[in-house]
C-alpha cells in the first residue's frame, strides 16, 4: 500500500497536467495576439508618425515656397518691363544710368514695389551689363568700383533664369537678406542687365517659429550651399551646416536636394524627420523629432497591452487552477477505490457525488463491486476448467448453472472444447502433408541459394573494384582542387609581396632624397666650422694684441679652433657614409626593379598553372559524378542479387524450419487427449 502511495505522488497531476497544456496554448495564443498586436500599432503609430513628420515639412516648404515665388514673380515682372528694358539698352559703357530717358519711370517703379512690403522688401534694384552699374530704389547708385560680373546674382545671366542668391548679413541693418534676381533680355534673348530685390529673412524665422514639431521637435532652413538660415540655437545663424554635426544621410539628402523621410543624428542624438525641397530654389527644409518622442506613444500602447495581457493571463491561469482541483478531486477517490480493486479488496464504497461523467464513472464502479462478489463462484471453476484445458485435458464439464452474461462464457467455454478437439484433429492430418512438402522445397530453394551466392560473389568484386576507382578519382580530383586553392594563395602572396616591394623602392627613393638634404646640411655645417676657424683666428690676433688680459681669451679662441676643427671632419666623415649610403640605395633600387619584374613574370605564370589546374579539377570532377553513377548502377544489381540470394537462403532454412516444425507439433499433439 505505501508503495503504491510513493508511486502514485511520483506521478503527474492532472490538475498540472492540465494547468501545464491549457496553460501553455493560452500563453501562446496571448503571446501570439500581443506581438501581432505590438507588430500593428508599431505600423500604425511608426506610419502615422512619419506622415505627419513629412506632411509638416512639406507645408513648411510650400509655405516658404508661396514666400519667395511672390518675390520670383516680382523680379520676373521687372526684367520684361518695357520701360526697364529700354533704359538697358541706351545706357551704354561710360553713360550715367541716372540720366537716361524713362529711368524717372523705372525709378518710380522700383520705388514703389519697395513700398508694397517694407517689412520684406529691403530694395528694389537693376543692373545693366555694359555700363556696369547697378542702382536702388533707395536712391543709391555704384561707383567706379562696381563689378556687376563680380556679385553673387549675376548667376541668373549665367543660368539664363531666376535664382535666390545664399544670404549675408547686411551691413547698413545687421540683417540677414538675400536677392531674389532675373535676367533681363532684349527681343532676341540677348542679356541686358539685371532686376532684383534684396528680401529680409526675419519675417522667415516667424513663419518656422509658428511650426511645432511634437514637444521637443523642431524645423530648420538651409540654403542651397547648406547655410543655416533657421535654426532653434540661434548661434548657428549663417554656419554651414557641416556644423551641425549631422550624420551622413541627412548631410546626402540636403547638398543632393532630395526630399526624403529618414532617421538621422545631430551629434550623438537620434532623430527622425523628412527633409523637402522649397519649389526649385535649392532651397531645403528638414524636420526633426526625437527618437524618445517619435516612439513615446508606442512605448506607452505597448506598455498597456503588456500589462493587459499579463492581467488576464493571472486570471485565467487561475481559473483553469480552480476548474482543474473540482475536476480532480472526485478522480482522486475513483482512483483509490481502483487501487483497492486491484489489490482484490471488493469491500469497498464510492461515494461521488458530482452530478458529471465522474458521477456516472462512480456509480459504474459500485455496480461492478456488487457484481464481481456474486461472479466469484463462477471465476473460481472457470479457472479450474481453463487449468485443466491448459494440461491438455479438453474434455469439459461445468457443473454451475450460470446466470447473466456468464451463461455465454459457459456456452464459449464449451464450444472452445469441442472445437480445439476438431481443430487438433486436423492439424494431426496436415502436419504429415507439410513434413513431406517441405523437404522438396528445402531441396530446390537450396540450389537456387547456391547459384544467387555466386552471382552475388562477382558483382561484390566488381562493386569493390569500382569504389576503388571512384576513391582515387575523388582522391584525385581533391588534390586538383586544393592544388588550384593553393596556387590562387601564391598568386595572392606575389601579388601582396608585388605591392610591399613597390612601397619598398618609395621608402628607399625617400631614403636617397633624404640623404641629399642631409648633405646639403652637411654643407651648411662645413661652411660654419669654416667660419668659426676665421672667427678663432681673428680673436687670437686681438688677443695677441691685448697682450696679458688677452691670453684667457686665446685660449677660448684656441679651443672654439679646436671644436670647428672636429665639427668639420665629422661632417666630412659624415658626408662620405651618406655618399655610400645613396650608392647603396641605388643598388638596391636596381636590384628592387629586377625583382619586381621577376615577380611580375612568376605571377603571370602562376596563374596560367592555377588555369590549368583548374580545368583539371573540373574534369576530374565531371569523371567523379560519372564513375559515382556508374557505381550506383553496380550496387543495385547487387543489391537486387543479394536480395534474391537472401530469399533463396530464407526459402531453404524456412522449408528446413517447417519440416522440423510439422515433427514438433506432432509431438506437441500427443499431449492433448481427445
Amino acid at each position: 500500500m505505501e508503495r503504491k502511495k510513493e508511486t502514485s505522488s511520483k506521478r503527474k497531476r492532472i490538475s498540472n497536467e492540465i494547468l501545464i497544456h491549457v496553460g501553455k496554448n493560452i500563453l501562446g495564443t496571448f503571446l501570439g495576439s500581443a506581438i501581432t498586436a505590438i507588430i500593428i500599432i508599431a505600423v500604425i503609430i511608426k506610419g502615422s508618425n512619419e506622415t505627419e513628420l513629412t506632411l509638416q515639412s512639406e507645408s513648411a516648404a510650400w509655405e516658404m515656397t508661396s514666400f519667395f515665388i511672390q518675390y520670383e514673380k516680382i523680379v520676373e515682372q521687372l526684367a520684361v518691363n518695357p520701360e526697364i528694358i529700354e533704359v538697358m539698352k541706351n545706357t551704354k559703357a561710360g553713360d550715367n544710368i541716372l540720366e537716361t530717358d524713362n529711368f524717372t519711370t523705372v525709378y518710380q517703379d522700383m520705388y514703389n514695389i519697395s513700398q508694397m512690403d517694407t517689412e520684406n522688401i529691403m530694395a528694389v534694384w537693376i543692373g545693366d551689363i555694359d555700363a556696369n552699374v547697378l542702382t536702388q530704389s533707395d536712391n543709391f547708385t555704384s561707383g567706379s568700383d562696381f563689378e556687376i560680373t563680380q556679385r553673387a546674382w549675376y548667376a541668373c545671366i549665367e543660368k539664363n533664369k531666376t535664382i535666390l542668391t545664399e544670404p549675408y548679413t547686411d551691413a547698413s541693418t545687421g540683417k540677414i537678406i538675400l536677392s531674389a534676381a532675373a535676367p533681363i533680355c532684349d527681343e532676341n534673348g540677348n542679356p541686358l542687365g539685371v532686376a532684383g530685390l534684396d528680401i529680409s529673412l526675419e519675417h522667415v524665422n516667424e513663419i518656422m517659429q509658428d511650426y511645432a514639431i511634437g514637444k521637443n521637435g523642431f524645423i530648420t532652413l538651409f540654403s542651397n550651399s547648406g547655410t543655416i538660415l533657421y535654426y532653434p540655437d540661434s548661434n548657428l545663424l549663417m554656419k554651414n551646416l557641416n556644423e551641425l554635426n549631422l550624420s551622413d544621410n541627412a548631410v546626402e539628402s540636403l547638398t543632393q536636394n532630395i526630399s526624403k523621410f529618414m532617421r538621422y543624428k545631430i551629434g550623438n542624438t537620434v532623430y527622425y524627420g523628412c527633409s523637402s525641397e522649397i519649389g526649385d530654389t535649392g532651397y531645403m527644409v528638414l524636420t526633426a523629432l526625437p527618437f524618445s518622442e517619435f516612439y513615446q506613444k508606442l512605448i506607452i500602447c505597448v506598455s498597456i497591452l503588456v500589462l493587459i495581457f499579463v492581467s488576464g493571463f493571472y486570471i485565467i491561469i487561475l481559473g483553469i487552477k480552480k476548474a482543474a482541483k473540482k475536476i480532480t478531486g472526485p478522480i482522486e477517490t475513483l482512483n483509490y477505490t481502483a487501487q483497492q480493486l486491484a489489490e482484490g479488496n471488493l469491500d469497498v464504497d464510492v461515494n461521488i457525488e458530482v452530478q458529471n461523467e465522474i458521477g456516472e464513472l462512480g456509480d459504474s464502479i459500485t455496480s461492478t463491486v456488487n457484481r464481481l462478489k456474486k461472479y466469484i463462484i463462477y471465476i473460481d471453476e472457470i479457472s479450474t476448467t481453463l487449468s485443466n484445458m491448459a494440461n491438455g485435458k479438453l474434455n469439459v464439464e461445468l457443473t454451475n448453472d450460470y446466470v447473466g452474461e456468464f451463461s455465454k462464457l459457459k456456452d464459449a467455454l464449451l464450444n472452445i472444447s469441442k472445437s480445439m478437439i476438431s481443430v487438433l484433429s486436423d492439424i494431426r492430418n496436415t502436419a504429415s502433408q507439410v513434413s513431406g512438402g517441405a523437404d522438396d522445397l528445402a531441396g530446390g530453394a537450396q540450389l537456387l541459394a547456391e547459384g544467387a551466392e555466386t552471382q552475388a560473389n562477382a558483382v561484390d568484386s566488381l562493386v569493390i573494384t569500382a569504389a576503388q576507382v571512384t576513391e582515387q578519382v575523388d582522391a584525385s580530383s581533391k588534390e586538383a582542387e586544393e592544388s588550384a586553392l593553393e596556387t590562387g594563395k601564391v598568386t595572392k602572396i606575389m601579388e601582396e609581396n608585388k605591392i610591399m616591394m613597390n612601397q619598398m623602392i618609395e621608402a628607399m627613393q625617400k631614403i636617397h632624397y633624404t640623404s641629399n638634404e642631409v648633405v646639403s646640411i652637411i654643407q651648411t655645417i662645413e661652411s660654419i666650422a669654416d667660419d668659426t676657424n676665421l672667427l678663432s683666428l681673428n680673436a687670437s690676433i686681438e688677443a695677441a694684441r691685448a697682450g696679458e688680459a688677452g691670453k684667457g681669451f686665446s685660449v677660448v679662441a684656441g679651443e672654439i679652433s679646436k671644436l670647428a676643427e672636429q665639427c668639420a671632419e665629422a661632417a666630412n666623415t659624415t658626408r662620405d657614409l651618406i655618399n655610400v649610403s645613396i650608392l647603396e640605395i641605388e643598388r638596391g633600387n636596381t636590384l628592387a626593379d629586377s625583382v619586381m619584374n621577376s615577380l611580375i613574370d612568376s605571377v603571370e605564370k602562376v596563374e596560367n598553372v592555377n588555369s590549368m589546374i583548374q580545368k583539371t579539377a573540373d574534369n576530374a570532377a565531371q569523371q567523379t559524378e560519372n564513375i559515382k553513377n556508374m557505381k550506383n548502377r553496380i550496387d543495385e544489381i547487387s543489391k537486387s542479387i543479394s536480395d534474391n540470394s537472401a530469399v533463396a537462403q530464407e526459402s531453404s532454412a524456412t522449408s528446413e524450419q517447417l519440416a522440423a516444425q510439422a515433427s514438433v507439433l506432432n509431438q506437441l499433439l500427443e499431449k492433448f487427449e481427445f
